[in-house]
């Protein structure tokens, strides 16, 4: 199972206020969810403890910091980052219950298809890629996309439209094109990072 949510904290932006989730923070949290479930990033299967029973939970909650723009992306690679990083929990076999506080060495079973979200806005007739907020703001169409990375080579898991305007067909098709190359960049610099 994997349980994602987002709160978007008044302290990083003035638009933001406290208490239960807005339709904001439930989009983005659909975002970054869709991206990793499409992309088979997370092994399923090897989170099973004992079948029919019991299994792992992998809880991703996300809290924004500091909205300057872009907090789809910067969530998404927030988010498959922290999955490479996370250790399981120990888990006491015979007393069949979790450890808590301690983890092991052993590492979230992931595949090598790692998400990575890049999102385009549309300003009047340009298509922008990693806005600031000004622009987020003077957006009238947005489109996230979430490609993954394999041997085999890269594939798109998860679109989303955001905004009321429509998007042409040769906008589309240059977003798509485009995602893929810069999804390519922000892979290589999350791959350094966590090294």
């Amino acid at each position: 199972m994997l349980i994602t949510t987002v709160e978007l904290l008044p302290l990083s932006s003035e638009e933001f206020e406290p208490g239960p989730p807005k339709i904001d923070a439930i989009e983005l949290a659909r975002i970054v969810d869709r991206g990793i479930r499409e992309s088979g990033y997370i092994d399923f299967k090897k989170l099973c403890i004992k079948k029919g029973e019991k299994v792992w939970i992998i809880y991703l909650d996300i809290y924004s910091i500091n909205d300057d723009g872009n907090l789809i992306d910067a969530c998404c690679l927030a988010a498959v980052t922290a999955l490479k990083v996370a250790r399981m929990p120990k888990y006491d076999e015979k007393k069949e219950r979790v450890i808590y506080g301690e983890f092991t060495n052993k590492k979230l079973p992931l595949t090598e298809s790692m998400p990575i979200t890049v999102t385009f806005h549309k300003i009047n007739d340009k298509i922008v890629v990693d806005p600031i907020r000004e622009e987020e703001e003077a957006s009238v169409a947005r489109l996230s996309i979430a490609v993954s990375f394999t041997k085999k080579g890269e594939r798109i898991n998860a679109l989303q439209k955001g905004n009321e305007a429509a998007l042409e067909e040769e906008e589309i098709f240059y977003m798509l094109e485009n995602a893929q190359k810069k999804c390519k960049e922000l892979l290589r610099l999350v791959e350094k990072e966590i090294k």
